[in-house]
């Protein structure tokens, strides 16, 4: 594949994996049936994923690309309009809508608080500054939860346009020690291992993506096969996942040292997809799969607060959730799985609005800036997903 080429079977993965962990957080706080599934449970383990592929492509797009102090300025300034405007929307509005609700009937955990609480106003300058993964603010203290992970991602993006500029000839040799080191901190120091969040976030997230950087490498030494052959490697590498994932722990709350091979598991499938040679990878560059990859920022930083907003509605007409119980709640009518097909449907409808006038406008302004071009004019087409 020649650089500057769309890697869309990897995009789709993004998208998917995105949707996973709407799953994976919907069946955490309202009772559904898939609750039992440790395929579920686990799904947290997909953020890896996402950290995976974010160092697989820009090291095929920026390893050649920073080499001076100012490239690294440029790309520092795009990758903050790429993270940073979509979580600045969605927490200014979910702040506002807490606030609100602040002056309502409503459980003791969605009180804004000065500080202490889950939605705490000492924990709004971390959370802005994306130092929200750096053990900065209390356990607890989440207000956006996913955001955690934007925030470790952006500081790992500066890291690596670092090594691009100090270390380029020994880029893959000092990455593989980063993933190695930081997976050993993890195992010796974070009490979640793979599930490290708001303290350890920021080591968990060197060790997946630098992995990525590793797959990267490996990518470049993989050769093309024939259909067939292609498509039960993929086969293999997507039983895989499947297989290490619902092994990796029993649940966010009890996660196996095994989740430590995300990085090695997760690398294996995206070098496996990356060359897009399998029937497989032919299904992903569908049209909706295609859309989903497009969508998968917002539908991962849209996605809590969205769910947040729900459990309250449903608390507020007299219905227990997980997130908010209530005594003597009204039974459920219906199916709940009814309720997490509707909310995933309409949770990818609002992303592809918040692409559409949040995303590519701010990532075209931040651009432009990057380039030296202060002039607001309207945004070009993407040209990778991932950039």
């Amino acid at each position: 594949m020649m650089r500057g080429s769309r890697f869309e079977a990897l995009d789709a993965w993004r998208g998917i994996c995105a949707v996973i962990v709407v799953v994976f957080h919907f069946v955490a706080m309202m009772p559904s049936s898939l609750e039992g599934s440790m395929f579920i449970r686990n799904g947290f383990l997909f953020v890896d994923f996402f950290f995976l592929l974010s160092g697989f492509v820009l090291c095929h797009s920026y390893r050649s690309s920073i080499s001076s102090v100012g490239d690294l300025r440029r790309f520092a300034i795009r990758r903050f309009g790429r993270v940073w405007p979509v979580h600045a929307v969605v927490l200014g509005v979910f702040v506002a809508v807490v606030a609100v609700v602040d002056r309502l009937p409503h459980p003791a955990v969605l009180s804004l608080t000065p500080s202490g609480g889950a939605y705490s106003l000492d924990a709004l300058i971390p959370s802005v500054l994306l130092l929200n993964a750096m053990g900065l603010t209390p356990q607890g203290t989440v207000w956006n939860g996913p955001a955690w992970s934007i925030g470790a991602e952006f500081y790992v993006y500066l890291l690596f346009a670092v090594l691009l500029v100090a270390a380029s000839r020994r880029l893959l040799a000092t990455c593989l020690a980063l993933s190695i080191s930081a997976l050993t901190l993890g195992y010796l120091f974070a009490p979640a291992l793979m599930n490290a969040t708001w303290d350890y976030g920021f080591i968990r997230c060197i060790a997946s993506f630098f992995g990525g950087v590793v797959a990267y490498h490996v990518h470049e030494t993989v050769r093309e096969r024939s259909l067939m052959r292609a498509t039960l490697w993929e086969a293999g590498a997507a039983a895989l996942v499947v297989a290490f994932v619902i092994h990796a722990g029993n649940g966010a709350d009890d996660v196996s040292a095994l989740s430590l091979a995300a990085p090695l598991v997760f690398g294996a499938a995206v070098v496996t997809f990356a060359g897009e040679q399998g029937a497989l990878s032919l299904l992903l560059k569908a049209r909706p799969f295609r859309a989903l990859g497009r969508y998968s920022f917002s539908i991962y930083m849209i996605h809590m607060p969205l769910l947040v907003i729900l459990c309250y509605g449903l608390w507020a007409e007299g219905y227990g959730t997980k997130e908010f119980g209530i005594a003597g709640a009204r039974p459920w009518m219906g199916s709940v799985d009814l309720i997490l097909v509707d909310f995933v449907l309409a949770v990818i409808v609002i992303a592809a609005a918040s692409h559409r006038f949040i995303e590519v406008p701010a990532r075209g302004a931040f651009n432009r800036i990057a380039d030296g071009e202060f002039i607001l004019r309207r945004p070009a087409r993407e040209q990778l997903a991932f950039d």
